[in-house]
């Protein structure tokens, strides 16, 4: 299939039923697939072992499933982006790496690895409907139950691992650059302050 400006559609169901049995459809709004009549209920009539992946920020329902978005919403929206960042500063988003990369795109070639697995017991095709918002959320739940045990308990900035520590941080050198220290370890300390 392929979809330009004039959303120009090339196979047909036969199309379909012959290709091999694995189909994704990646950051088209939800609906999208169905208004094209190739939703994954009629595609999956056709061809019950197909696996049907789409992945979409806000995901396929909700306030937010026909909005446009970018990695920094689906952070911000996920709470993960309250997190990032240093003391008395702006949170800040790690490029696109944990919403778009990690919580959309891994976690929806998971979905598939894993439907591609029952595939092999059942015989039967699945559903893969992956949210970068939920994927990320999913991700950072270390964030928040970590929040009992010390790790993340105090303002941004302020923690162990989010340069709350001088011995997980990062440094400017006399050359310019930088150096990234993660002595969290009492025997990795004791080398930094020693300088070893």
């Amino acid at each position: 299939m392929k979809f330009g400006c004039e959303w120009e559609m090339e196979p047909s169901m036969g199309t379909i039923n012959a290709s091999p049995p694995l189909l994704g459809f990646f950051f088209l709004k939800p609906s999208v697939m169905e208004k094209l009549g190739l939703g994954p209920d009629v595609l999956l009539q056709e061809n019950p072992r197909l696996i049907y992946a789409r992945l979409t920020g806000f995901g396929q329902s909700g306030k937010y499933a026909k909005c446009a978005g970018h990695d920094i919403n689906y952070l911000a929206l996920s709470g993960v982006l309250s997190k990032m960042g240093r003391k008395g500063e702006n949170p800040y988003a790690p490029l696109n790496l944990l919403a778009d990369f990690a919580g959309g795109g891994v976690m929806c070639a998971f979905g598939i690895v894993t439907a591609l697995y029952e595939r092999t017991r059942s015989g039967k095709g699945q559903i893969i409907d992956a949210s970068m918002v939920e994927g990320v959320a999913y991700l950072s739940s270390f964030l928040w139950k970590s929040q009992s045990l010390g790790l993340w308990n105090r303002p941004r900035g302020e923690n162990l691992l989010d340069s709350g520590a001088p011995f997980c941080e990062t440094y400017k050198t006399s050359d310019g650059k930088f150096m990234a220290v993660g002595a969290l370890e009492p025997q990795f300390y004791g080398q930094f302050i020693k300088g070893k």
